[in-house]
C-alpha cells in the first residue's frame, strides 16, 4: 500500500511540474534567453574517434571516457584520453584530459602525460611530462614542459621535446641530464 501512495505522489508531482512549465519552451529556447541561442553541443561516454590515412587504414585513434563539446564552436574536452598514432612506429599517449579545437587538427594533452612506444628488437621508450601538443597534420608532438624519458634502465631529463612521429625522430631540449645503467662485466 505504501508503494502505491509513493507512485501516486510521484505522478501528482510530475503532473504539477509539467503543468507549470511553459509549453513548447525549454530553458535554452530563444524565447527564454533573450532571443539568442548558442546551439546545442554533445557528450559522448566511452567514445572512440578514428582518423584514417589516404590508404583507408587508421592513422590516429582517440579514445576517452568522456568527450564533450558544449556548443558547436567550443573546444572539445576529453576526459582520460588515449591517443594512438599508427605510423611505422606506433605511439600511445595518455593524459588526465585533453582539449581539441573544433578544427580537429591539433590536440593538447594535459596532466600526467605519458607517451610510450615499443620498437621491435629494442627496449620500450616512455616519456612523461605535464603537457604535450600534437599537430595531427604535421605528425609532430611538442612540449615546453620538463620531460622525463625512460628506456630500459636508463633515464634522461630535459627542458622540453620535439618529436616527429612520422620519421620517428625525437629531440630533447636543453638542458639535458641523465643516468645510464652500468653494464655488468
Amino acid at each position: 500500500m505504501r508503494r502505491v501512495w509513493l507512485l501516486v505522489a510521484f505522478a501528482v508531482a510530475l503532473m504539477l511540474w509539467l503543468w507549470r512549465s511553459p509549453r513548447g519552451e525549454s530553458p535554452e529556447s530563444p524565447a527564454r534567453n533573450g532571443g539568442t541561442t548558442a546551439g546545442s553541443g554533445y557528450v559522448a561516454i566511452s567514445a572512440e574517434l578514428i582518423d584514417t590515412g589516404p590508404d583507408g587504414q587508421p592513422l590516429y585513434s582517440l579514445r576517452a571516457t568522456q568527450i564533450a563539446q558544449p556548443t558547436p564552436l567550443a573546444d572539445i574536452e576529453l576526459t582520460a584520453p588515449q591517443f594512438v598514432y599508427h605510423g611505422e612506429t606506433a605511439w600511445t599517449l595518455t593524459a588526465e584530459r585533453a582539449v581539441l579545437p573544433p578544427s580537429a587538427t591539433q590536440i593538447s594533452l594535459l596532466g600526467s602525460v605519458v607517451a610510450r612506444t615499443e620498437r621491435t628488437g629494442s627496449v620500450p621508450l616512455e616519456l612523461r611530462t605535464t603537457s604535450l601538443g600534437i599537430d595531427m597534420e604535421a605528425h609532430t608532438a611538442d612540449s615546453a614542459d620538463a620531460v622525463a624519458m625512460d628506456f630500459g634502465r636508463n633515464r634522461l631529463w630535459a627542458a622540453g621535446l620535439h618529436a616527429d612521429l612520422k620519421t620517428d625522430a625525437l629531440r630533447l631540449k636543453s638542458p639535458v641530464h641523465g643516468e645510464f645503467a652500468r653494464l655488468a662485466q
